[in-house]
């Protein structure tokens, strides 16, 4: 999490225990306005990460930033994981592809253009033969950020674009219009979980 104001990250804060995403968020935002002197009442908007990612992670995050934002009367901001990754990689007049680890042997992937628009939205690719996949897809050359795409061609690593970073969708969150980014979870496919075809409830009238 961070909060950022003028353009300058002043107060950032990380946890990385799985699975507990419901028990450390709001300890975590009292931290954070802890650290800066802030009261919650000096937002001016909450921003939140709204994927490709995990189901759980994605309904918590966005559940909570939406409490916030009502309880404040703020507008909240959805940022898409990709575009936060590709935001935080210096520029380049290539256009940039994002890549996070999907899981099930697929990639999360978006692909955006030097000035910052999504040229295709996110989807998912199998990781098998993804990278020249991902150049017939793009038809030409493209710069590529996070962690799986590190060795291809003209992939670039840093911290900042390994993985999706708080400091960079909160400063696309100050800077994106809430009308056009709304705080959706971004799910990519479909969950993991399926319905069960089970027997008729006996007590389930006739």
């Amino acid at each position: 999490m961070a909060l950022v104001e003028a353009d300058e990250v002043v107060s950032l804060r990380i946890h990385h225990e799985l699975n507990r995403h419901g028990e450390r968020m709001l300890p975590l935002v009292e931290a954070l306005l802890a650290d800066a002197g802030w009261s919650p009442s000096s937002l001016d908007r909450i921003g939140v990460g709204v994927g490709p990612g995990s189901f759980t992670g994605l309904r918590i995050g966005v559940a909570l930033a939406q409490g916030v934002a009502l309880g404040l009367d703020r507008p909240v901001v959805g940022v898409s994981s990709l575009l936060a990754m590709a935001f935080a990689a210096p520029p380049s007049d290539l256009p940039t592809l994002a890549v996070l680890d999907a899981r099930r042997d697929e990639y999360f992937v978006a692909l955006f253009s030097s000035a910052g628009t999504e040229l295709f939205g996110p989807r998912t690719i199998s990781q098998t033969g993804a990278e020249k996949a991902l150049v017939d897809l793009v038809g030409g050359s493209f710069r590529s950020v996070g962690l799986p795409a590190v060795g291809w061609v003209n992939g670039f690593q840093s911290e900042l674009t390994d993985l999706p970073s708080a400091a960079a969708a909160g400063h696309l969150a100050a800077r994106l219009d809430p009308a056009e980014h709304p705080a959706l979870p971004a799910y990519v496919r479909a969950a993991d979980a399926i319905k069960p075809n089970l027997p008729p409830s006996p007590l389930q009238p006739v």
